[in-house]
This record gives structure tokens, C-alpha cells and sequence, in this order.
């Protein structure tokens, strides 16, 4: 009863476009008037939820992907891209998916990935006269797809705050998915270009001369997700310490290279408080949430009904990917994750599915979620950039899918794909 009134009122003030964030904490606060307990175990629960040192990896990142954007350093990755894969067919749409994955090293936030990498994506294929749809299509397949896996990854830390599951295990467990995934996009650009025979996508001269200058002038942009990556697997660093490494770096970047200046600065820093104080309030409000479900034993509840019905984990991780395609086309990311996580983890524990596992599954469906309609906000913020409908995007992204349900089936019923780095770095689970 107590659940069911805060889902209800959720859902209400959703629909009379009442914010998503204040209509969870209306909810949680009517539950709580409604069970009669005390209202101040809200305050006191949200500070508790985000007193955690893990966490603080969250704003780290956030600032590190925003700084990106303000110090240029997007267009030298683009360059060195350009210089060293322009030449498989495909040509620039392959550029822009490695430019992304090296990007996504950096920032880890889809949306961050394009607002600030997608500019540039686009400009450059407009010039070489790829059509509009494919270009913007791969531009937001490519950062929503790998934003979210490819570490540093705030859904990924965000997860193992909620289900209390290792973050350093969590973001080393997606480098590979991470890879499985741009390989895939990379193989169907190629497939496109090839069958379709198009006069766009035509190979671009490889110079090598080309390729050392572009490293050159990149090479401590290259650098940043080399040390990320290289910090998380050496254990040398804790997800936090590598946020703060990766802040660092990059304002060491926007300095040596006269970038950094007060006028982009400036609105970088606001526009990550802004960010960071939105992430942690859902994570703070979300808490309280979990705590009231967990205390009418709902997770419980869940588990015992959907493995009651279906005894096969097949078929069982079936479902729930096909539940959280559904949700993530009706629901924005951070709140799907921070709902859903304390729901289905009991679920996928008496399947015997490794937390770390379905920490990739989870985030990987609700990144698909972003580019999805109705509710997707990629297809809001890219048409921003791109300046056409979210509609039109809609459509265009539809052949997009085909890589990305193959790879999400390869992931979800390969799970050595994602724990073997892991166990490898730090070790078998105890």
C-alpha cells in the first residue's frame, strides 16, 4: 500500500509534467506521511547516501567531460582519428565511432559526448557530403551506445553505489563490451557502404605523414584515456582518484595548450555544478526510495514472482532486457538506473547472474533507452546540435539497432566477455 502510493503519485505529478526528480521526492515524501514514519529520516538518509568516497568520483567526471569540450580538446582527437582510420570504408562515420571511443575514456557521460564531440562529427561529414540522416543516426548511436559502458562511466559508478558493487570491477568489466560494441557499429557502417555501393563513405587517402602530425599535436589529448585506462587496470587507483587524475589532466591540457580561458571556464564550472547537484540528488532521493521498497520487502516479492513463473536464466535475462528496452524509451536514464537497480538485482542473484555482469546489462539497455522514443533525451539533445527534429532522428536511427541488439545479446549471454578483465586485474569474487 505504502509502495503503490508513491508510485501513484509519481506517475501523477509525471503526467501533469511535474520535473521527474521532485516528482520521485514527492512520492517518497507522501509514502512516508502516509506509513506514519518520522519525516526527518529523509535529510538524514539522503546525506548518509552521499557521504561516499566512490561517489565523489561522480562530479570528477563530470567536470573532466565538460573540460573536454571547453579546451578543444574534442577536434585533436577528431583529427588523429581522422588521419589513422579514415581509410577503411566507411571513412568518416568509422572516424567518428574511434573518436568516440577515445572520447568516451575521457568523459563518461553520453550526453556530454554529444553536445561536445558531435558538432565536429557532423560538420566534417556535411563537408564531405554524407547524407544528413546516416551522419546524425551514427553520431548518437555511437556516444549513447559507448558513453555509458566504456569507463570512466558515471552510470556504471552510479550502479555500484546503488546495488553496493565495486565500482573499480564495474568499470573495468566494460572496457571490453566497450570495444565488442564499436567494432560491431564499425562492421555495419562497413556492410552499409559496401552493399549499398554509396558514393559517400569512400576511403580517404592514409598518409603517414598525416598521422604523425595529427598524433603530435594530440598526443597529450591521446594520453588522458591511456592513463585512465592504465590507472584502473594496474589498480594503481581507486575510480575516484582517477576522476580527479583525469580533472587534473585536463586542465594541465587546456594550459599547456593556451585553451583554457575564463570565458569558457567559467560556464564549464557551472554548467558541471549544475550537473553533479542534479546526479546527486537522485542518487540522495532514490535512497530513501529503495529504503521504503526494501521495507515492504518489494525487491523480494519481485524476484519470487518472476523466477517463480520463469525457471531458465535464458529466459529470464530475456525478459528483463526486453523490461528495460521498454522502460528506457519511457523513462530518462539516471532514474531508471537508480529505480530499477535495487528491484532486479535480487532477481538476477537467484539466476546467478555476477553483479558486475548485470551492472553492463543494465546500463547498456537503458544507453539504447537514450536514443529511443518517445522519451529518449539524446534524440532531444542531438537534434539541438543538429538542428532538425527529433523525429526525424527517430527514423533515422532505426537501422542503428541492428548492432546494438546483436551486441547487447553478446554481452548479456557472454558474461566472461565482461568479468574476465576484472578477475584478471583484481582477482576471482570472494
Amino acid at each position: 500500500m505504502i509502495s503503490l502510493s508513491l508510485f501513484i503519485t509519481w506517475i501523477v505529478l509525471c503526467m501533469c509534467r511535474v520535473p521527474f526528480s521532485i516528482s520521485i521526492g514527492m512520492g517518497v515524501l507522501v509514502a512516508l506521511i502516509i506509513s506514519g514514519q518520522p519525516l526527518d529520516v529523509i535529510p538524514r538518509m539522503m546525506v548518509d547516501s552521499v557521504n561516499s568516497f566512490e561517489l565523489l568520483a561522480v562530479p570528477f567526471f563530470v567536470v573532466a567531460g565538460n573540460l573536454c569540450n571547453a579546451v578543444n580538446l574534442t577536434e585533436r582527437l577528431f583529427a588523429f582519428a581522422r588521419a589513422l582510420v579514415g581509410r577503411i570504408p566507411g571513412g568518416l562515420a568509422q572516424v567518428s565511432i574511434v573518436a568516440e571511443m577515445i572520447f568516451s575514456g575521457i568523459s563518461g557521460a553520453a550526453l556530454a559526448d554529444i553536445a561536445g564531440l558531435g558538432p565536429i562529427q557532423l560538420q566534417a561529414m556535411r563537408k564531405a557530403g554524407y547524407p544528413e540522416d546516416f551522419s546524425i543516426a551514427l553520431m548518437i548511436t555511437s556516444t549513447c551506445a559507448l558513453g555509458p559502458i566504456i569507463p570512466p562511466s558515471i552510470m556504471l559508478v552510479v550502479y555500484g553505489i546503488a546495488t553496493n558493487t565495486s565500482v573499480g570491477r564495474l568499470l573495468l568489466g566494460g572496457i571490453i563490451p566497450g570495444a565488442l560494441i564499436a567494432v560491431s557499429i564499425m562492421f555495419f557502417v562497413y556492410l552499409w557502404v559496401k552493399i549499398k555501393k554509396t558514393t559517400w563513405g569512400q576511403p580517404e587517402p592514409f598518409h603517414f605523414k598525416e598521422v604523425w602530425k595529427t598524433f603530435k599535436m594530440g598526443s597529450l589529448s591521446l594520453l588522458a584515456p591511456i592513463i585512465i585506462l592504465g590507472a584502473l587496470i594496474t589498480g594503481k587507483a581507486t575510480p575516484t582518484d582517477v576522476g580527479a587524475l583525469a580533472t587534473a589532466y585536463t586542465l594541465f591540457f587546456g594550459l599547456y595548450y593556451r585553451e583554457l580561458k575564463w570565458e569558457t571556464l567559467r560556464p564549464c564550472l557551472i554548467e558541471s555544478m549544475s550537473t553533479t547537484a542534479l546526479i546527486m540528488y537522485m542518487v540522495a532521493v532514490s535512497t530513501v526510495m529503495g529504503w521504503i521498497l526494501t521495507s515492504e520487502r518489494i525487491p523480494h516479492e519481485a524476484a519470487q514472482i518472476i523466477t517463480g513463473y520463469i525457471k531458465s536464466p535464458f529466459w529470464g535475462l530475456m525478459v528483463i532486457n526486453g523490461f528495460l528496452l521498454i522502460v528506457g524509451m519511457l523513462m530518462e536514464t539516471l532514474p531508471s538506473l537508480l529505480i530499477l537497480s535495487p528491484i532486479l538485482f535480487p532477481v538476477v542473484k537467484m539466476y546467478g547472474v555476477d553483479p558486475v555482469h548485470f551492472g553492463l546489462i543494465i546500463c547498456f539497455n537503458l544507453g539504447i533507452g537514450i536514443i529511443t522514443p518517445p522519451v529518449g533525451v539524446g534524440l532531444f539533445v542531438a537534434a539541438k546540435v543538429a538542428k532538425v527534429s527529433p523525429e526525424r532522428i527517430s527514423m533515422a536511427v532505426l537501422p542503428f539497432y541492428i548492432p546494438l541488439i546483436i551486441s547487447l545479446i553478446i554481452v548479456t549471454y557472454w558474461p566472461q566477455l565482461t568479468l574476465w578483465l576484472p578477475n584478471l586485474v583484481l582477482g576471482g569474487r570472494p
